[in-house]
């Protein structure tokens, strides 16, 4: 099993975590831990393993291992490290609400708040020694946000981050069919499950389940991303999505039919709903995440970490091995792979006509069309 130094991405991440004992929260630490030693700045940030990416208004902030946060205030073109970090855990996740206010998540369960756009960062919360891990963080609004990650892990602010709170993991409540129909869209308007959802795909005696562990849901939870209309999606393990239409009081657990993990997700324009996993698999919902759909994606066999929607409309999705996946429509895709095979675990379109994409080796460009030099080829036969 790869160790956690060695992670090329979430699903790497998850991979590893699962032969690791469970412990959640903070532990008391008796010893300075990674988790309680500042970011060593570095003239190779940019190299070094980056896991996710956001924008602080016009600036883009990256996180990776080490602790590593760097920030560019020119679409990528030059980067430069923040200035205070206090943790050298991976950092896996980050968002932000403004351009000044941002929040990253990484491992031994830690949450960093930024209030001046990344250039410095508080702990609020983990930090301590533990063997669980927060794999990404969205909130709903500046003050009510939710950090999730290994092991159905979940912690709660509703204060803007001053308290986090550890949370009823995601696990769907117990519904009849009847109560589930009356909690339709068309029944009780928008906010509210939609109609044919499973009600009791959760864990206990009526599980449909046929995944969930027997003693409560533990699949890791790696992607949570704002839908249509305030809902907000969870990309889980074991072909697993979780949905909330009343800001995360309760959830749907939706199985889409795989039997896999899935990493990531996103939103396009017309409100179709994108999650990316194992095996080169990306699905698609078009109501709102009641049902999905594989989509063909033209030969990849490697993890597809996350997805964008360019500015023209077009997609872009990347994962490990070096490949990006493009599609005009979001439909049929395109597939290629960077010369240099690395991981690929996120993407963002600049302020012109190029993307960076981040990885195993840092920040890197990518054009926003299929290079004819990288389109996968078939092998040769004989």
């Amino acid at each position: 099993m790869i160790s956690l130094r060695s992670l090329i991405s979430r699903v790497s991440l998850s991979a590893a975590l699962l032969v690791a004992p469970c412990v959640v929260g903070q532990a008391g630490a008796t010893e300075t831990t990674l988790g309680d030693r500042p970011a060593v700045i570095s003239a190779h940030a940019t190299e070094a393993l980056l896991l996710g990416v956001a924008r602080a208004g016009s600036r883009l902030v990256a996180v990776g291992e080490y602790g590593d946060v760097v920030l560019s205030d020119d679409d990528g073109k030059t980067w430069r490290q923040a200035k205070s970090v206090p943790t050298q855990v991976t950092l896996t996740a980050v968002t932000f609400v403004d351009d000044k206010n941002g929040w990253a998540v990484g491992h031994d369960t830690v949450i960093l708040h930024t209030a001046d756009g990344g250039e410095t960062w508080d702990k609020e919360f983990g930090g301590g020694q533990s063997d669980n891990a927060l794999l990404t963080v969205a909130f709903w609004n500046p003050n009510h946000g939710i950090a999730m990650g290994a092991f159905n892990f979940t912690a709660e602010t509703k204060d803007g981050g001053k308290t986090w709170i550890e949370r009823k993991t995601l696990n769907p409540i117990q519904k009849k069919p009847e109560e589930a129909a009356a909690l339709s869209p068309g029944a009780g308007g928008p906010g509210k499950p939609a109609a044919g959802t499973p009600a009791d795909d959760g864990a206990g005696a009526e599980s449909k389940d046929p995944y969930a562990a027997a003693t409560g849901d533990e699949n890791h939870l790696n992607a949570a991303f704002m839908g249509p209309d305030g809902a907000m999606y969870v990309a889980a393990e074991a072909g697993a999505v979780f949905r909330s239409f009343d800001e995360g009081a309760t959830w749907d657990k939706i199985l889409t039919g795989y039997g896999g993990s899935f990493w990531g997700g996103l939103v396009a324009n017309d409100g179709t709903l994108y999650i990316t996993g194992m095996r080169g698999n990306v699905w698609h919902s078009t109501d709102k995440g009641a049902t999905w759909t594989k989509l063909d994606t033209d030969g990849a066999d490697q993890s597809i970490a996350m997805g964008l929607q360019l500015k023209d409309g077009k997609f872009v999705f990347v994962g490990l091995g070096g490949q990006v996946l493009y599609s005009d429509d979001g439909q049929k895709f395109v597939l290629t792979y960077r010369e240099d095979r690395k991981g690929l675990n996120a993407v963002i379109q600049d302020g012109a006509q190029e993307l960076l994409v981040f990885g195993e080796t840092g920040v890197k460009m990518q054009p926003t069309t299929p290079p004819a030099d990288q389109i996968a080829q078939p092998l040769p036969q004989g």
